[in-house]
């Protein structure tokens, strides 16, 4: 029991050191917050980025529980694509995908990809094809909802026009618009392209974005994963930008507030 329970906070006070370097490449915002006021928010943000490593390490092999039934089959069938980030799988969207089905949506789909395997044109391009067999499907607009990477792989499929009108919107969640100073010691080139120097975001070839769709970009203060934080922020000013509360970059795919806010984003969209 005392090795389970030292495994244990040996998991929680693993991402503390990301959080210390964090805390030095936004040390001008730090001082704008207050250190008071920043000082709790990192605190706050490094407890849920632990419990959210312990739930993802126990959560990736289960990959089965993203395809069991939902619990209301009749409600709100619009289609949601839902696309993980940089080394998950589909277990990321087991909490959100029950609290979607909880609040009424029955069209949740979920799209797994290599993280080591493949880069990002290739994944853009499989997307786009998901996109596609989806719509086809369903007759409808699908609503595209994007983890970290996932959010620029929603970007990248939607900038094709013609796959742009198959969908009807765009919501990510801790996005490196500008990419991540931290990808230099990413394994795999689909991670090391996330680097802000990389042709992704700079140059001909970098990444854009769908021009009439409606865009929302979910941010938490203290991201971990994102630096710099202002690399979180889309360039573009047509983006609806929603601060969250403090959150570890994983902890917000398990945060009830989170979805309640991808939630009301969802309607939002169908509205328009």
């Amino acid at each position: 029991m005392k090795i389970i329970i030292l495994a244990i906070l040996i998991l929680l006070l693993l991402p503390l050191p990301l959080f210390i370097f964090a805390a030095f490449c936004n040390q001008k915002e730090i001082r704008e917050r207050g250190f008071k006021k920043a000082l709790m928010e990192l605190t706050q943000a490094e407890l849920s980025a632990g419990f959210s490593l312990l739930t993802a390490i126990c959560t990736r092999p289960l990959t089965f529980l993203s395809d069991l039934p939902l619990i209301k089959k009749n409600g709100d069938n619009t289609p949601i694509l839902m696309v993980h980030g940089l080394y998950h799988n589909k277990s990321a969207w087991v909490l959100m995908r029950y609290r979607l089905n909880l609040a009424g949506f029955t069209g949740l789909h979920t799209w797994q990809y290599n993280s080591f395997t493949t880069s990002y044109p290739e994944l853009v391009l499989e997307l786009r094809d998901i996109i596609s067999e989806l719509h086809r499907k369903s007759g409808k607009k699908i609503i595209l909802t994007g983890h970290s990477l996932g959010g620029l792989l929603a970007c990248g499929a939607t900038q094709d026009p013609e796959i742009e009108k198959m969908c009807a919107g765009i919501i990510s969640m801790g996005t490196p618009y500008g990419g991540s100073i931290l990808a230099s010691i990413a394994i795999g080139r689909l991670g090391r392209s996330l680097h802000p120097d990389s042709s992704l975001f700079k140059g001909e070839d970098k990444i854009g974005y769908p021009k009439v769709i409606s865009k929302t970009a979910i941010v938490s203060p203290t991201d971990e994963l994102v630096l710099p934080w202002k690399n979180l922020i889309p360039r573009p000013d047509d983006w609806s930008v929603i601060r969250c509360p403090a959150l570890g970059h994983v902890a917000m795919l398990y945060s009830g507030k989170v979805c309640e806010i991808v939630t009301q984003t969802i309607r939002t969209i169908q509205k328009t």
